[in-house]
């Protein structure tokens, strides 16, 4: 097992009969990481040992290690083994929370491991990637762990973060709780992400949420179309027990706050009692409709409004298009979704992305639309009376990057509520 720096850091140490490193200063910017492999649970905790041992024997050479400051977090068996003899201080550890990662994929767990590496800086933490192999094959374990501490440029205060990657196949790959519960940092939350499509409901899942406090997934990734998820996930949250959050649900931030904002306008406010249906459109440029996305976009707004579903979604008559109907005890709601083409400027939009949201209200002959529209990655929200343009509000969607919804995850714990509503109004509207 070894643990060494990185090719511009100097000297390699040995974790497990480490070399005394040269005495350095803490100079801003800069960063150093100690490296090393192992091939069980109990060996990943000695190399955590060990590389915390090598850190914090720099630092007191280099007369750069402070003592902790009260409040700071420390594994007490790291804190246990380091501290035997009193020889070496403890290099302070900044970790916050711990983040668990499940990534199935090769293209998965890349992503993966770049939105860890760029999070290790503002986000510092144990984070913990779970890439299981073949379940069927040899069962094998191997672990590479990271320590990374760099020095901030203007406030010259240090952050420590690690990073275990473990790569599991045959039955230790079908058993991932049991790798990560020992390793979870006493007393700190966890976030649980599972970066493919989520196995809601699975042994393997439930298992690694029993020892979570939150779980962050993507409905944009949910299979074929998404109902089977949409309801093992209303069912989820209707417990009560475990936070969820969603990436495609924050990715829908834009679209609700641009059609909310519209009826802001004081002429548009009171027409709110007055709507009559709903359409949205659907990317789909296979053969399967992902509901996913539309249906939580819709369940808020449902919610929003106090509608509950009269009518699951269904197939209409001569079309493609999949119809349900709203009530709030007095009127129904028509609503629509509606599956389009890709556009030329699609780019890399993915499968049942919206494109259009459209509201139609008024009594009588009065007749008004809202809608939000997507051009790129720009969205346009308009509103007409009567044809003639009343309200008019614009924004830039951001660039995809998983990267700033975790950081979410990390930063907001606890139940969104908004989120739980929308959620189970979803489930209800695609049912069946």
């Amino acid at each position: 097992m070894r643990a060494a720096r990185g090719p511009d850091e100097g000297p390699t140490g040995d974790a497990t009969s480490p070399a005394q490193p040269p005495i350095r200063p803490a100079i801003p910017g800069t960063r150093q990481h100690w490296d090393a492999r192992a091939t069980s649970v109990p060996e990943i905790e000695a190399a955590l040992a060990k590389l915390w041992g090598l850190a914090a024997r720099e630092a007191e050479l280099a007369g750069t290690a402070p003592a902790p400051p009260s409040g700071t977090f420390a594994d007490p068996r790291v804190a246990a083994r380091l501290d035997q003899g009193g020889e070496v201080r403890i290099r302070a550890r900044t970790s916050v929370v711990t983040l668990v990662v499940v990534a199935t994929r090769p293209e998965t767990l890349e992503r993966a491991l770049d939105a860890v590496g760029e999070l290790a800086a503002r986000h510092p933490s144990r984070a913990i990637i779970l890439a299981p192999g073949d379940p069927d094959g040899p069962a094998r374990l191997d672990a590479r762990i990271s320590l990374e501490c760099s020095v901030r440029p203007l406030s010259l205060s240090e952050t420590c973060a690690e990073r275990i990657l473990v790569q599991a196949g045959g039955e230790t790959a079908q058993h991932l709780a049991a790798i990560a519960t020992p390793l979870l940092i006493h007393d700190l939350p966890v976030v649980l992400w599972w970066a493919d499509d989520p196995p809601l409901g699975s042994r393997q899942l439930r298992e690694l949420t029993e020892a979570c406090d939150e779980l962050l997934i993507d409905s944009g990734a949910f299979r074929d179309d998404g109902r089977e998820r949409l309801a093992a996930l209303a069912v989820l949250v209707a417990g009560g027990a475990l936070a969820v959050r969603d990436i495609g649900w924050m990715r829908l931030t834009l679209w609700r706050e641009l059609l909310g904002g519209l009826f802001d306008h004081p002429l548009l406010t009171p027409e709110l009692a007055s709507l009559r249906s709903v359409r949205l459109d659907v990317l789909r440029p296979g053969t399967t409709i992902r509901l996913s996305k539309a249906a939580c976009f819709a369940g808020w707004l449902a919610a929003a409004l106090h509608f509950d579903v009269a009518q699951p979604l269904g197939p209409k008559r001569s079309s493609e298009s999949l119809v349900g109907t709203w009530t709030d005890g007095r009127r129904e709601v028509r609503v629509e979704f509606r599956p389009v083409p890709a556009p030329a400027d699609a780019g890399a939009l993915a499968v049942g992305s919206l494109q259009r949201v459209e509201l139609e209200l008024g009594r009588g002959r009065r007749l008004i639309r809202a809608r939000v529209t997507r051009q790129a990655d720009h969205l346009l929200a308009t509103a007409d009376w009567d044809g003639a343009e009343v309200a008019r509000r614009a924004g830039r969607l951001e660039p995809f990057d998983e990267a700033p919804y975790v950081a979410e995850a990390l930063e907001r714990f606890g139940h969104d509520r908004i989120f739980e509503e929308s959620v189970a109004q979803a489930a209800r509207l695609v049912a069946g």
